[in-house]
């Protein structure tokens, strides 16, 4: 083979390579991103007697797709696989009438929203088409410390993040030099996360653009990798979140 031959294969070998890493990495990404979603409960019951709605259909949606459940004999549902943000959720029963819910609803990942009892109260809407993705979702554990774009709104340290991730739990110390440490953990073993990526420390992200803030001291979900320095999980508003706080304002 002539020297020119074997350079031109070298380079188109170390070009494959490069664009397989690439993938991989994407590949990495989209899974752990695919993986931020969470369930909503609740129960729909009639209005005189409150008696659970058997059949009725548990609808809410996000952009162009639409998450759905059916209610069981006691009128119970969970709408699985939703992508973490803020809802609007809406029963539809099986004579066609629709009831909406009032409060929207906060959904985190691996957690769930709750809409609470939902009473019947018919209202005229028309036909809607229903779809739903082949989605499955691997329940995790619901930390216990969060905060919401609500308290997040209201936080007097909302301006700096450490500080307010360091006012969420006992278990998290902000030494003399900026860095947050875990209790039982050596300084460097804390492990961030900003809209599912790994960052080398954690973000000073705008308040007003945060959609929840997770603390994970213990009990850490195993696609957060192994760290026994606990985990910050930092999500930001979509599109759609940004949307509906448009809409409830209107």
């Amino acid at each position: 083979m002539l020297l020119h031959e074997l350079l031109e294969e070298t380079f188109k070998f170390k070009i494959m390579k490069t664009i397989v890493s690439i993938f991989a990495i994407f590949c990495a990404v989209q899974s752990f991103a695919q993986n931020s979603f969470g369930d909503i409960i609740g129960s729909f019951v009639t209005k005189e007697k409150k008696e659970g709605i058997y059949g009725a259909y548990a609808v809410t949606s996000r952009g162009n797709e639409f998450f759905k459940a059916v209610t069981n004999e006691d009128g119970r549902f969970r709408i699985s696989a939703v992508p973490a943000g803020v809802y609007k959720v809406f029963l539809i029963d099986q004579e066609g009438d629709t009831t909406f819910v009032t409060e929207t609803v906060e959904v985190s990942p691996n957690g769930y929203g709750n809409t609470g009892e939902v009473v019947q109260n018919k209202t005229e809407l028309g036909p809607v088409i229903v779809t739903s993705g082949p989605r499955s979702l691997k329940l995790g554990v619901l930390p216990e410390i969060k905060l919401s774009a609500k308290d997040i709104k209201y936080m007097p340290t909302k301006f700096e993040a450490k500080k307010m991730i360091a006012t969420m739990t006992t278990d998290v110390r902000l030494m003399d030099d900026g860095s947050l440490v875990f209790r039982g953990a050596r300084k460097g073993d804390l492990v961030s996360y900003l809209d599912g990526v790994k960052m080398t420390d954690v973000q000073n992200v705008p308040s007003a653009s945060l959609g929840y803030i997770m603390v994970y001291s213990g009990a850490i979900p195993a696609k957060y990798g192994d760290t026994t320095g606990g985990v910050v999980v930092m999500e930001t508003k979509s599109y759609f979140d940004l949307l509906l706080e448009y809409e409830m304002r209107k």
